[in-house]
């Protein structure tokens, strides 16, 4: 009897065991033809790419491209009730390519639309990076921020008579069981690109195809990859908090 019993508990666990692999789901944005700033040659390439790569990886992905802000914080909001009906189960990947800002020690991503004339405008017009993570964010669930947005300060400088915010993003703390990615470190500038992604973004293409890798890993392999493709210009930096071994790509590390 008890042989038996063995028996049916190892068949129980066969039959459950591809359902226990946590539930992946993406929400990618691009946000690219901007008109008030700088408009962008790649971030609507590179969100199209993502999208393709999660996908592949076996992610229920959303996509959205030249957003305005209303767009972007309804997304948010759809994907976070999303994330959080799955529960324990859930991977949830949030990437963002575009205008990113830091105002106030805080980061900010820029929507299609903006009007910004003073430092104050940033909050009011802009989606602030710390909201999107704690609203996508579970303490239960693993989460994962993506950020190629690490740019040129898109409003000028004091000598040209503009907005000076400086350049790059400031550091986020990770949330538990939560990874952020940023193109390069706190307060650098990170590429474009000249091709049709960005260097950071071609990468983590790259690694997300790659078998076997946990999330730090693969963001160490994206981190060697960059430095390397841009001659130790762009180094890309990320913060995690993840308290188990889980990948993109290889369902077995869950």
């Amino acid at each position: 009897m008890t042989r038996i019993f063995t028996a049916l508990c190892f068949v129980i666990t066969l039959i459950a065991g591809p359902a226990l692999a946590h539930e992946r789901f993406a929400l990618v944005i691009g946000n690219a033809g901007y008109t008030t700033v700088p408009a962008l040659d790649n971030p609507v390439n590179d969100a199209r790419l993502m999208s393709e790569e999660l996908r592949g990886a076996g992610f229920a992905v959303t996509t959205l491209t030249d957003a305005s802000r209303a767009e972007m914080e309804q997304e948010v909001e759809t994907f976070a009730r999303t994330v959080r009906a799955a529960g324990s189960e859930a991977l949830a990947v949030f990437y963002f390519a575009g205008h990113g800002v830091r105002s106030d020690e805080f980061n900010y991503l820029l929507p299609l639309g903006v009007n910004i004339q003073s430092e104050a405008d940033i909050a009011d017009q802009a989606v602030p990076a710390e909201w999107v993570l704690d609203r996508v964010h579970t303490p239960q669930a693993v989460s994962v921020m993506i950020l190629d947005a690490c740019r040129d300060n898109p409003f000028g400088s004091e000598t040209d008579g503009a907005l000076d915010v400086g350049d790059g993003l400031a550091r986020m703390t990770a949330r538990t069981n939560n990874l952020i990615a940023y193109a390069t470190g706190p307060g650098d500038v990170a590429l474009d690109g000249t091709g049709a992604n960005s260097p950071y973004t071609a990468a983590i293409a790259r690694a997300i195809g790659t078998q076997g890798l946990t999330l730090e890993q693969m963001f160490d392999q994206v981190r060697t990859d960059v430095i390397g493709e841009t001659d130790g210009v762009q180094s890309p930096w990320a913060r995690s908090s993840l308290n188990i071994r889980i990948g993109i790509k290889d369902p077995s590390l869950n």
